[in-house]
């Protein structure tokens, strides 16, 4: 019996992220959508503050949907290639939390 639903791929095989964004669209987007950036950093130090060593900037966006729509009741567009961006700009600002995040480099296939 296949316990892993159809899925073609198993967990260790799965892409951490959609994709990597380029340098200069992840400056745009951050730069047109500074709210994703202070959220981001906002619940990304709240989880150091209680003891969190590792945590997943997708979950992070996921958080940040949910906030928005209890807040605000709207669905919150973020863009999950931007992940890793996010992630990276957090452990540049913050080295001493470096490795906070766990980046993989992308495969080409």
């Amino acid at each position: 019996m296949n316990n892993d639903h159809g899925s073609a791929r198993s967990k260790s095989t799965m892409p951490l992220f959609d994709r990597q964004a380029e340098p200069a669209d992840f400056e745009l987007y951050d730069k047109e959508h500074p709210d994703i950036w202070q959220n981001f950093e906002k619940i990304t130090l709240n989880l150091v503050r209680h003891g969190s060593k590792h945590y997943g900037s997708r979950a992070i966006f996921e958080i940040i949907r949910y906030h928005r729509f209890i807040e605000k009741g709207d669905d919150y567009k973020v863009n999950n290639n931007y992940t890793k961006n996010y992630a990276l700009k957090f452990m540049r600002e913050y080295p001493q939390h470096d490795g906070f995040f766990e980046t993989r480099e992308q495969k080409v296939f």
